[in-house]
């Protein structure tokens, strides 16, 4: 079925490891060191209200949706004016206290095994909505290409994200396997793309 696969692009988030906890995590540093550097924040909102500010900023600027990084930044930057703070300094260093523990995912424990009997034999890499980079975990001993949706623009399922990743690995679309866990995103957007597509059911649901 797959004799003709030369490449192999994988989903990230609930694909090689589990997302929410890895969020909650870095949120959850997010705010305490809110607490001790800007207090006046979290005076007024506790955690689940800076969690409930964040959903109603991206309600209200939905095409962050494509750069979840710049989306980031931007609401602690409007948190900082908001509360009397210097929007630049608040914002930038937030965001990296974020995403420096965004990266710091548990893998779940078949991932390493599989990426090593693969790694010999097809190119590898990743294609993500989200703000997380392979290539900054230790996948980048497997990968060697990562496209995000900010990177194009775009996000899955639009064919396009699939396209621009194929091209980079120099494969047409009908040489790569798509293996991610959303099956709108992932496995709808791989078939519009004409890619050949693997669903990760990890929690047993239904089709």
């Amino acid at each position: 079925m797959f004799t003709d696969i030369r490449a192999i692009a994988f989903d990230l988030d609930d694909t090689l490891w589990p997302c929410m906890p890895t969020i909650r995590r870095a949120e959850r540093a997010t705010y305490e060191w809110l607490r001790d550097h800007y207090p006046r924040i979290t005076e007024a909102l506790g955690e689940q209200g800076l969690f409930e500010y964040r959903k109603a900023f991206m309600e209200r600027h939905p095409d962050y949706r494509i750069d979840l990084s710049l989306m980031r930044r931007e609401m602690l930057a409007e948190l900082a004016r908001e509360y009397g703070y210097d929007p630049e300094t608040l914002s930038r260093e937030g965001f990296e206290l974020f995403i420096e523990l965004r990266h710091e995912v548990a893998f779940y424990d078949d991932v390493f095994p599989v990426l090593d009997r693969l790694k010999p034999r097809f190119l590898m890499g990743s294609i993500s909505n989200g703000n997380a980079n392979a290539l900054r975990t230790p996948l980048k001993a497997y990968f060697s290409h990562h496209v995000s949706a900010a990177d194009v623009m775009t996000r899955k399922p639009d064919p396009r994200i699939f396209h621009a990743f194929c091209a980079a690995l120099a494969v047409e679309p009908a040489q790569c396997l798509l293996v991610g866990d959303d099956p709108e995103y992932d496995i709808e957007g791989a078939r519009a793309a004409g890619m050949p597509h693997v669903w990760v059911n990890r929690e047993g649901a239904d089709w």
